[in-house]
């Protein structure tokens, strides 16, 4: 069992990677060590499931040319031309959050023609993901769970009482009869992001999950309960998706045009799916994630995945600092000091601290310097 289509989300723009996630080149585009970047991580994942249907990637307008550009070259890294073929990008107008993103992928697929059940796969651009083995076991899962008509999200194991993620509290286990299924149960809540003391509890309690933000689900399920519960979203894509251009472009499918598209989104309210459908659903049920998972949302946690200073930069009398940086840097005589210096900016922020990047972003734009 597995899913037949995959809708990858590459519109946000990362912000709390500032200064090198920007306005023209945002996280899902930055290079992981080994060069691979967020987004082709996301796009070689969805390949190697063997699909036989799309891998949507969704994006802004202004980034379409971007995402062509790591298909191609992922393809080439991998010498699989058949890749660049099973891509389709699909340019929004403007960012409206998740839900109408996914409305109109999922009518969109159900438009094209196709004489089986469309059963998505949603991933984001710009998580890493590990052991691909175990990624695939938990998506067939998922993908047996989505075709029952049920709402299914990963859950995944805390290793701290982290307060930058939601959570998911579990409720009854579930049967699933597909060889070599992970652990999966009913979703009894989700919770928000919690304070210190809260998470803690939760930690404790070991029946909350963090909020992956990876979701399976059938298109037409998804679509009807829309309509029950997000019927603003619901009314604003209902024409959308009758006619379309798709154009190729060095291989690669892209959609030029989408007869309604513009007004979709100029009526839609901007929505997350968790809260225009997944809190109100009560089919929603969660995949315990068996593979490793990281949103890597701020500079403390990409600082995980790199070498805590470049060949280019020295350190005297200085401890426990982070360097990722266009130009030579010394540090001298400070500790627990993130430096980033890229686009023509530099960050130096505390470690520990780095959830306060957005902040410092908004004060740059409003001073013209972002």
């Amino acid at each position: 069992m597995m899913c037949t289509d995959v809708l990858i989300l590459a519109g946000g723009s990362g912000e709390r990677l500032w200064p090198e996630s920007s306005q023209t080149r945002p996280k899902q585009f930055m290079a992981l060590p080994g060069g691979e970047t967020f987004l082709q991580s996301a796009i070689r994942r969805a390949f190697q499931l063997g699909i036989e249907g799309d891998i949507c990637v969704v994006t802004r307008k202004d980034w379409t040319g971007l995402v062509i550009q790591d298909v191609c070259e992922l393809s080439d890294r991998m010498n699989a031309p058949l890749l660049r073929s099973k891509v389709l990008v699909m340019s929004e107008p403007c960012g409206k959050n998740t839900a109408p993103a996914i409305a109109w992928t999922a009518r969109c697929l159900l438009a094209s023609g196709r004489n089986r059940p469309v059963n998505i796969l949603m991933m984001a651009s710009d998580h890493i993901i590990t052991d691909d083995t175990a990624f695939d076991r938990d998506a067939a899962t998922a993908a047996w769970h989505a075709d029952r008509n049920r709402l299914v999200t990963f859950a995944i194991p805390p290793v701290d009482a982290a307060t930058g993620y939601g959570y998911i509290e579990a409720g009854p286990a579930l049967e699933c009869d597909l060889a070599g299924a992970g652990d999966s149960f009913k979703v009894a809540a989700f919770r928000e992001k919690p304070d210190a003391a809260t998470a803690e509890a939760y930690l404790n309690r070991g029946s909350y999950y963090w909020n992956s933000g990876l979701y399976a689900f059938r298109a037409d399920f998804f679509l009807s309960e829309l309509k029950t519960h997000s019927p603003a979203v619901n009314e604003a894509f209902a024409s959308v998706a009758g006619k379309t251009v798709i154009e190729d472009r060095l291989g690669v499918r892209v959609m030029t045009s989408c007869e309604g598209l513009e007004a979709a989104y100029r009526d839609t309210p901007s929505i997350s799916i968790d809260y225009a459908i997944s809190e109100k659903c009560t089919a929603t049920v969660a995949v315990l994630a068996s593979f490793g998972w990281d949103d890597v949302g701020t500079w403390d946690s990409l600082a995980k995945y790199f070498p805590a200073l470049g060949e280019q930069d020295v350190s005297v009398a200085s401890s426990n600092c982070f360097v990722h940086a266009d130009l030579p840097v010394a540090l001298c005589g400070v500790e627990d000091v993130v430096v980033v210096v890229k686009n023509g900016r530099v960050l130096v922020c505390k470690k520990g601290e780095t959830n306060l990047v957005k902040d410092a972003l908004a004060l740059m734009k409003n001073k013209g310097l972002a």
